[in-house]
């Protein structure tokens, strides 16, 4: 919805459908409290910006396997390239299972948990650990939703972190989604990082998406400007296109 900073990064925490209209909205979004779709959900995202006078290179990939009405596997890896780490780049990837505990008209709970590689993490610390999360979601009227996630995360030797994120998303149209999202980062060691993020993306007939927006920060003196473009899909459908 990512290492230190860039636990801000993903434009990955998001919805899902639950009904008709409502299936409109999450089944194309990243991170949410519903479960994906029957096909799956995919979001390819690049992110281009600038830190203390550095360009930064942002790679990221979020895909959710629905296993029934209730649980999905998430796979979420994301790769950072410019960072001030000896060799220039830091990545981490989480694997984990999502589950919906509450599902109340149209409000949705979930909780998820999985293991956690961190590429460069501190000193003293292991790459490998586990995070957890807890989702709430909830339809607001036909036309929008809103989405929170808490998570905790801890490597092996003690090192860890907490996020929350913050998604209010808005269709005007049938095939157009805006989100206005925040990302809150702090490290166990007492790093923060606050950042907004405000996208739009464009649906086709065929249910992909294309998305595109920007990214700053909040907290510091430094913005650190950024330009978020991604690609939404449904993997498991287009394959089953592919065969009809």
């Amino acid at each position: 919805m990512a290492g230190p900073e860039a636990k801000a990064r993903s434009p990955l925490a998001w919805l899902r459908y639950v009904t008709a209209l409502a299936a409109l909205i999450p089944a194309q979004a990243n991170a949410g409290a519903w479960i994906a779709p029957e096909g799956g959900q995919e979001i390819i995202t690049s992110v281009a910006g600038e830190r203390n006078g550095v360009r930064v290179f942002e790679s990221a990939a979020y895909w959710e396997v629905p296993l029934g009405e209730r649980t999905s596997v998430v796979a979420a890896p994301w790769v950072e390239q410019n960072y001030d780490t000896y060799d220039g780049w830091r990545g981490e990837a989480t694997l984990s299972v999502k589950r919906v505990a509450l599902r109340r008209g149209d409000t949705v709970v979930a909780v998820q948990a999985g293991a956690l590689w961190a590429s460069h993490p501190d000193e003293g610390c292991g790459e490998g650990g586990g995070e957890a999360r807890i989702l709430a979601g909830r339809n607001i009227g036909s036309h929008a939703f809103a989405n929170a996630e808490v998570a905790g995360r801890a490597l092996s030797g003690g090192c860890g972190g907490a996020r929350l994120d913050l998604t209010v998303g808005y269709r005007p149209r049938e095939n157009w989604l805006a989100m206005a999202q925040t990302f809150v980062d702090a490290s166990r060691e007492g790093e923060e990082a606050i950042r907004a993020q405000i996208t739009m993306v464009r649906f086709s007939a065929n249910g992909r998406g294309v998305q595109l927006g920007v990214r700053a920060r909040l907290d510091g003196d430094d913005a650190e400007p950024a330009l978020v473009f991604a690609l939404w899909g449904r993997p498991g459908s287009d394959r089953e296109a592919g065969r009809n």
